[in-house]
């Protein structure tokens, strides 16, 4: 998971966002809020492709791991090492932390999934769940997700 605890804001597909025309139709990838500053971790090992200051997405990360590119973004800071110019990273390394950098409703990390130069849903891969409705997040009283929370 690259947060943890985890759950999903705002799935992967279309969305309607009354008043956030700039949040766009269709969304690439899932939302995991998170409270600023929290560390953010590779799913996978992999190969650091660019790290960029991206529209909407803020400060983000590419990393290209076995069989898909993991888009990390809204990222506060980079870990210092990559930042440097390192390039592999291991499973579960620290590669950031989450900010609210680029366009946001609250602090999240937005997680995207690149195969065959298609985005695809990662929900399924990570296996979380969304926050539902009001609730706390894994009983973590930081986070209280409202379904406008976080959107990339």
């Amino acid at each position: 998971m690259p947060v943890t605890p985890a759950c999903v804001s705002s799935p992967f597909g279309p969305r309607t966002l009354p008043n956030r025309p700039l949040a766009g139709t269709f969304h690439e990838g899932i939302d995991l809020p998170a409270p600023i500053g929290s560390p953010v971790t590779a799913v996978a090992p992999g190969t650091v492709i660019r790290i960029q200051r991206h529209g909407i997405g803020g400060l983000e990360m590419l990393i290209q791991h076995d069989g898909f590119i993991g888009v990390y973004s809204h990222l506060g800071l980079v870990a210092p090492l990559l930042a440097e110019g390192g390039k592999s990273i291991y499973g579960g390394e620290r590669i950031g932390t989450v900010g609210r950098t680029g366009l946001t409703y609250g602090p999240h990390l937005y997680f995207g999934m690149i195969v065959n130069g298609q985005s695809i849903d990662p929900a399924p891969y990570l296996k979380v769940a969304s926050c539902g409705a009001g609730g706390t997040v894994s009983g973590d009283p930081r986070l209280r997700p409202t379904r406008a929370f976080a959107q990339h």
